[in-house]
C-alpha cells in the first residue's frame, strides 16, 4: 500500500520479478493451474532478455518492444492466439505496475492484435446418440471404455466443464434437473436432466464414473472415438510461427473432453427454440460474446437451420 502514497512515480523494476510478485499473492485465491501461464511467460521474458542482451523493467515495455518481443515468440513457432495471450497478460501486468506506482510508458497500451477464429469440432445429437448406443466388443477393456463414454456423454448434455461433469454424483441429480457449483466460475448452475443423463445415473447407482484425471481421459477419449467411427477428415487452418499452417486431421483426434462442453452449446442454439440468454443461463456464460466462442456452425450446418424459415418460404 505504501506504492500509492508516493507523490512520484518509482522507478521501474525488474518485470519478471514484478510479475512473479504478483502471480504469487493473487494465487492463494485463484486455481492451482493459474502460476503455470504466467511461468511459462516469464521465462519467455527472460529468454528475450538473455538473447538481446538487455534488461526488461516495468518501463521497458513499450510499443516498439512488443513489436520485438512478438517477433521472438513467433520465432519460437507459437500460435498466433498464445501470442495474442501473452501480450494481453503482459499488458496488464504493467497496467497493475502503474497502479502501484511504478514508472511505466504509456505506448504499452497502443499496439493493436485481433485473435484469430479458433477451429474446434463439435457433436451433432445424432453422433452423441450413436455414441451412446455403442456396444464395446472386448471383455477386458469394455468397462473402462464404457467409464469414459458415459463421462463424456454427460458432459456432451449438460454443458458443463469437465471439471465439473467428472466430479458429478447422486446429490447433483435434483428433481430431474443437474444442479452443480462450478468450479471454475463459482456459480450455480441448473441444467434438465436429459433421459440419457438420467439412464446412466441409474446404470452406476448415483456413484458417477470420476477419479480420471484429464490427460488419461483425453487420451482415451481419442482411442474410443475412433472405434466408434468417428474418422471423417477435417481440414482446418491457422497461424504459427507468423505463418499460416494447413492440416488435416480425422474427427476422432480433434475431441478432447472440452468437446462436449462445445457440443452441448451448439446444439441448444440449433434447436431454435431457446433464447441466448436461456442457453447461457444453463453453460454459465456471463456474455454473449463469450457464449458465442463456443458455438461451432459450419455452412452446411447454418443452411440447415434456416432452411425452414419463412424467408426462403413463397
Amino acid at each position: 500500500m505504501n506504492h500509492f502514497k508516493q507523490n512520484k512515480p518509482l522507478e521501474g523494476i525488474f518485470f519478471s520479478d514484478f510479475i512473479r510478485d504478483v502471480v504469487e499473492r493473487k494465487s492463494r485465491r485463484k486455481s492451482v493451474h493459474y502460476p503455470a501461464v504466467y511461468d511459462a511467460l516469464i521465462k519467455h521474458i527472460d529468454a528475450f532478455s538473455q538473447i538481446y542482451n538487455c534488461n526488461i523493467f516495468t518501463n521497458s515495455v513499450t510499443e516498439e518492444f512488443f513489436d520485438d518481443f512478438i517477433t521472438y515468440l513467433e520465432s519460437c513457432g507459437l500460435r498466433h492466439n498464445t501470442i495474442i495471450g501473452y501480450v494481453m497478460k503482459m499488458q496488464s501486468m504493467v497496467r497493475k505496475a502503474s497502479q502501484y506506482n511504478y514508472a511505466v510508458d504509456s505506448t504499452y497500451d497502443e499496439i493493436e492484435l485481433r485473435e484469430e477464429e479458433t477451429f474446434a469440432v463439435f457433436l451433432s445429437m445424432n453422433e452423441i446418440t450413436r455414441i451412446y448406443y455403442y456396444k464395446f466388443t472386448k471383455q477386458d477393456k469394455r468397462m473402462a471404455k464404457e467409464r469414459i463414454r458415459d463421462m463424456f456423454v454427460i458432459g456432451c448434455l449438460t454443458a458443463l466443464r469437465y471439471s465439473d461433469y467428472s466430479t458429478l454424483n447422486q446429490d447433483n441429480l435434483q428433481d430431474g434437473y443437474i444442479v452443480k457449483r462450478t468450479k471454475k466460475t463459482n456459480i450455480t448452475v441448473r441444467v434438465p436432466a436429459h433421459d440419457y443423463v438420467k439412464e446412466i445415473f441409474a446404470k452406476y447407482n448415483g456413484s458417477i464414473p470420476s477419479g480420471l484425471c484429464i490427460q488419461y481421459f483425453n487420451k482415451y477419449l481419442k482411442l474410443i472415438m475412433r472405434e466408434i467411427g468417428l474418422t471423417d477428415k477435417i481440414t482446418f487452418s491457422y497461424t504459427a510461427g507468423g505463418k499460416l499452417r494447413t492440416e488435416t486431421k480425422e474427427k476422432c483426434d480433434l475431441i478432447s473432453s472440452h468437446t462436449a462442453r462445445r457440443s452441448a452449446a451448439t446444439n441448444l442454439y440449433l434447436t431454435g427454440r431457446m433464447k441466448t440468454l436461456e442457453i447461457m443461463k444453463l453453460t454459465g456464460h456471463k456474455s454473449e460474446s463469450c457464449f458465442f466462442r463456443y458455438i461451432r456452425l459450419t455452412g452446411d450446418d447454418t443452411a440447415r437451420s434456416i432452411s425452414g424459415d419463412l424467408f426462403f418460404k413463397k
